[in-house]
């Protein structure tokens, strides 16, 4: 028997902890349709906020600084951020199944999960 070469070792643990630190993956394109379909209303297209209806995600990118976990829960059961008042109210309970959660938590991150790289003034 040969042996594994250290690389490989190294590659394989590596990619095995890469994977469990984001316990939500989804497909950011099915994430994005679910987003357009039941989020974007509040929200806006473009993360916005939609005049005030809701949380504007490209002001309030610190929401994603939770885990994947803390995101589908407050999705799934509703949230409300305290302190702040939207004209649409609180956000309702998402009725989604596991797979359309996970696509869209990983679309969230990805289009708007860091901070803006051009401030405007």
């Amino acid at each position: 028997m040969k042996p594994v070469p250290v690389f490989v070792v190294s590659a394989a643990l590596w990619l095995g902890v890469s994977s469990l630190s984001h316990a939500v993956f989804g497909d950011p394109e099915r994430g994005k349709l679910v987003y357009s379909q039941r989020c974007a209303m509040c929200h806006g297209v473009n993360g916005d906020g939609n005049n005030g209806m809701a949380a504007n995600f490209q002001q309030e990118w610190h929401r994603f600084t939770k885990s994947d976990e803390e995101l589908a829960e407050s999705i799934r059961n509703g949230f409300q951020t305290p302190g702040k008042h939207y004209t649409a109210g609180a956000m309702p309970p998402q009725f989604l199944t596991d797979r359309e959660l996970d696509d869209v938590v990983t679309y969230l991150r990805e289009t708007f999960g860091s901070e803006p790289k051009f401030l405007d003034y």
